[in-house]
């Protein structure tokens, strides 16, 4: 017989067998018990169900066949993922990659020609696109379209099977889109924490365990719930009649009651999920579905398990937290829930009810605007909140983005200062002070409730206007911000003096505005602005390695330092152990009157520091108080040092008693 060629009318030459069966089921098992499984727990239009199209070809007995499956998978208007799967059987003739790539295309725009207005079910998929497939064939055959290049009698069409919904099996190293969707899923749910990347690797195993662990308890909830078998009552014998003498003998007949064989015991149900690490079809259709149980139970402070690790995953994946899950509900578990609960308009009880979990668990929950940065934190997020705390007046830091021990002590400056707010607003309401009434915490936790308040106009970033006599918690404000930009210098004792007016004067004069020495309104705008200008030293100090000189440069009236006020003779280091050159400027300034060089077994005065244990000193003297030693006066104007930068005493005292920290330095 001659083959069959690829596709001609299929009611002629092919017997077609449709069939649609369910993706799985456990309904009865060997046993023939009955069980719980995923079906238990889900909508029947929401399992999985597969349409086969089987066709019957009529091949030579001494047929070499090769058989081929290729899918392509859609995705509806609802956003199921539907899948058509193509088996052909090769009959003596082998394909290359590039051909079948063809083939796939080719089958791709059968299916999506086919599928523009069929309903999303695995039976009219199926059939739709068989009939596609034949009448696409058959147009070509024909001479209506073109064959495709492909295309011979020996590659047959054996099975169309549709799935809908469809979920290919994942399991380890198993990468790609499913993957990354079923990865963003477990993170909704608390299973995994960090970032959907697409890999099934063994912490994406371990999550779907904990998930099939879960499901195994709802099946178990299902047996749970069968109502206890009703008893039913052992009957009780008629008593056997007394013989007479009229009475025929029943030997033969059967007895009037009999007790029927004890019955074989039903195995009791059981959980059929299995705990593998693969998310097969069905776990993931249920998973999907609208039918998935997000929680079990409430949850509340005390509470131990993986259902509470779920809910710190959850929350530590939205911002609310930055505790490792440790299964364990604690008091950061509750308030990182009642800032949740807040955000999401419901009640902030800090219990973790099912109402509350099915909005942590939501793709929709509601993450803060700004998640919570705590020590250990970095990134952008902690560069805004440092910058903030440093233009504000609450740290003196450095804007690097990463949260430290110093930001830490920043933000609890910044605590201090909103729990006086607190207390301030709460007595002048007439309220006695209580604590209880207080809602932030001095922890150095920078939470989004706390972040919310600290970046929102209610904050009163500016200050009320302050003079000479003024105290309290803002003036030590003004003195940090005026510490920061180096125009005070002393204690922050939040008392509004001598020094701290002298420094806001000097603030004024470089920044522009009236020398009052008292911090109006327009002062301290533009004192808590990050654009203030830091206060200008009153000196550069230069030192040539070449001219064994230090020359120090005073401002121009044009802010540069171009008047040379004073020229010094020194000692750099010997050419074993040079001078470093450079600039210097952020550790600069003055140290001990009196400097012990222990290796040394010397003393110089009025070390003021370059460097490291680089510093500007005197000549030198064999002891404290004691006289000075004549080599090291001799050498003056030659490098004779160990590093350091020796100057006369009189030298030596000027910088020390005239340059301030911070003071920049250029060695060249």
């Amino acid at each position: 017989m001659k083959h069959i060629k690829f596709i001609l009318p299929l009611v002629l030459l092919i017997a077609l067998a449709v069939q649609a069966v369910p993706f799985t089921s456990a309904e009865n098992t060997k046993d023939g018990g009955w069980q719980a499984d995923i079906l238990k727990l889900m909508s029947p239009q929401n399992a999985p169900k597969s349409t086969s199209i089987h066709y019957d070809l009529d091949l030579p007995e001494d047929a070499e066949i090769e058989r081929k499956t290729l899918n392509q998978e859609l995705v509806s208007s609802r956003g199921d993922v539907l899948n058509v799967e193509f088996r052909f059987a090769l009959n003596g003739i082998t394909f290359g990659e590039g051909q079948w790539a063809t083939v796939q295309d080719w089958l791709k725009s059968v299916v999506l020609g086919a599928v523009q207005n069929v309903q999303a079910d695995s039976e009219s998929l199926a059939n739709v696109v068989a009939e596609s497939y034949r009448a696409r064939r058959a147009a070509a055959e024909a001479g209506e379209t073109g064959l495709p290049a492909w295309a011979n009698e020996s590659l047959l069409l054996e099975d169309v099977i549709a799935t809908v919904p469809y979920y290919p099996e994942l399991t380890l190293d198993v990468n790609g889109s499913a993957t990354q969707r079923l990865q963003q899923k477990l993170i909704e749910l608390g299973y995994l924490s960090g970032h959907a990347d697409g890999f099934y690797g063994e912490n994406t195993k371990a999550a779907v365990m904990e998930l099939e662990k879960y499901v195994r308890e709802l099946e178990q909830d299902v047996i749970d719930a069968i109502p206890a078998p009703t008893a039913v009552p052992t009957p009780t014998p008629r008593p056997t009649p007394v013989p007479s003498e009229n009475t025929i003998a029943l030997a033969a007949v059967a007895p009037i009651y009999a007790t029927p064989e004890p019955a074989e015991p039903t195995p009791a149900p059981t959980p059929m999920t299995p705990v593998d690490g693969v998310a097969d079809g069905m776990l993931q259709a249920y998973l999907f579905s609208d039918d998935f149980k997000t929680s079990r139970e409430d949850l509340k402070q005390g509470d131990e398990g993986s259902a509470v690790t779920r809910v710190q995953n959850r929350l530590n994946n939205l911002g609310y937290t930055t505790d490792a899950a440790d299964g364990t509900f604690g008091g950061g578990t509750a308030r990182a829930l009642r800032i949740f609960q807040y955000y999401s308009g419901m009640d902030p009880t800090g219990v973790a009810d099912m109402a509350t979990q099915d909005k942590l668990f939501a793709s929709d929950a509601k993450a803060p605007d700004n998640a919570m940065l705590t020590e250990g934190s970095s990134g952008e997020a902690v560069s805004k909140l440092q910058k903030r705390l440093r233009v504000l007046g609450f740290a003196s830091i450095a804007v690097d983005g990463g949260f430290g021990a110093s930001t830490r002590t920043g933000v609890e400056t910044l605590q201090t200062y909103m729990r006086e707010l607190e207390s301030d607003a709460i007595a002048a309401s007439g309220s006695a002070a209580d604590e209880s009434l207080l809602t932030v915490e001095v922890n150095g936790v920078a939470d989004p409730l706390l972040l919310d308040d600290f970046y929102s106009d209610r904050f009163p970033a500016i200050p009320a206007d302050m003079n000479t006599g003024a105290s309290g918690r803002d003036v030590v404000r003004v003195q940090r911000r005026l510490s920061m930009l180096e125009y005070y210098y002393d204690v922050l004792d939040g008392q509004y003096g001598a020094g701290t007016a002298k420094a806001v004067t000097a603030f004024q004069r470089r920044n522009g505005l009236p020398e009052t020495g008292i911090a109006d309104r327009t002062t301290l705008e533009k004192l808590f602005d990050e654009n203030a200008k830091k206060a200008l030293k009153p000196y550069v100090l230069k030192v040539s390695v070449k001219d064994q000189r230090v020359y120090a440069y005073a401002p121009d009236a044009n802010g540069e330092y171009t008047d040379l006020v004073r020229t010094m003779v020194c000692s750099t280091g010997r050419n074993s152990s040079p001078t470093p050159t450079g600039t210097f400027q952020d550790s600069t300034g003055p140290g001990a009157r009196w400097h012990y060089f222990t290796k040394f077994n010397c003393w110089a005065q009025y070390a003021y520091y370059i460097q490291g244990d680089i510093m500007f000193h005197s000549v030198l003297y064999g002891s404290r108080e004691g006289k000075v030693t004549q080599s090291s006066v001799n050498h003056l104007g030659s490098k004779a040092s160990h590093g350091c930068v020796r100057l006369s005493v009189e030298d030596a005292k000027w910088i020390w008693t005239n340059c301030p920290a911070n003071t920049k330095v250029i060695v060249y």
